[in-house]
């Protein structure tokens, strides 16, 4: 059992994200997203509270909220004493009812606008790390790829998907390019989790994924950011498709309901 935090992933997931507000919903989503992207694994301790609190930029009281509303959801568990802290107690679960209220209640602007800044989100990444990725890099990359491929489930898929988006700005060698990556999965992995419950998406994932990693190695990046960009947008038309049917499916349960009262 890990009894820490690797100091280089306290960095990436709480320093990066000093910009942020320091409120304790926002601390609840750093959290969640660590737990969510494995930077903090189960069974894992938490670093003790006054350094916590100190690198998310917050107080000591509103880490304490924020752990206690994280232990009711039973994402944390601490244990008092000798040797007792706050350990990690599972991974949180991404709920498919609440997820497909929230794409409803999503604009298509809103939606459209969010694919328009992962792609470039994305596409920017690909480009840098073409020119600045290493072999150890590469080989990370990769295995995120065969993650993508092999996994048995959509969270499985929407984690290892959301961790390649991370480590592909990583290998950017972008901080802010990190934060953003890290940003849009505080806020919209609900969606992405959506998306890979088709399995379709979650191939065609796999094989973009695979596409970009080869344009990298072959030292291409505006080869790399236009796959990057190209196959981002192109995957947000599943989520729009099915956003569409969501409203439809409501609208017919709607007018249903109406004939019924007459």
């Amino acid at each position: 059992m890990n009894t820490g935090v690797n100091h280089s992933q306290r960095l990436t997931m709480f320093a990066l994200r000093a910009d942020k507000s320091s409120g304790v919903e926002s601390v609840i989503a750093r959290l969640r997203t660590a737990i969510d992207l494995g930077f903090l694994g189960d069974g894992e301790m938490l670093p003790k509270e006054a350094l916590l609190a100190k690198e998310l930029h917050v107080t000591a009281f509103t880490l304490r909220e924020a752990l206690a509303q994280l232990r009711s959801e039973g994402l944390v568990d601490t244990k008092p004493g000798r040797g007792g802290g706050t350990f990690v107690s599972h991974t949180s679960r991404l709920v498919h009812e609440k997820a497909t209220h929230r794409l409803r209640e999503l604009s298509a602007v809103a939606l459209r606008d969010l694919a328009d800044w992962k792609a470039m989100l994305l596409g920017e990444s690909a480009e840098l790390a073409a020119g600045r990725a290493s072999p150890s890099n590469i080989a990370r990359l990769m295995q995120y790829q065969r993650r993508i491929a092999e996994a048995q489930d959509p969270l499985t898929a929407c984690r290892a998907h959301a961790r390649f988006d991370v480590e592909l700005a990583a290998v950017a060698q972008s901080v802010r390019l990190s934060a953003a990556a890290l940003q849009i999965y505080e806020e919209f992995g609900w969606l992405l989790a959506l998306a890979h419950e088709e399995q379709h998406y979650t191939n065609q994932c796999a094989e973009t994924v695979a596409d970009i990693i080869e344009q990298i190695e072959q030292l291409k990046p505006e080869a790399a950011g236009s796959i990057a960009r190209t196959r981002t947008r192109t995957s947000f038309d599943n989520l729009v498709r099915l956003r569409l049917q969501l409203i439809a499916e409501d609208q017919k349960a709607n007018l249903a309901s109406e004939v019924e009262i007459a």
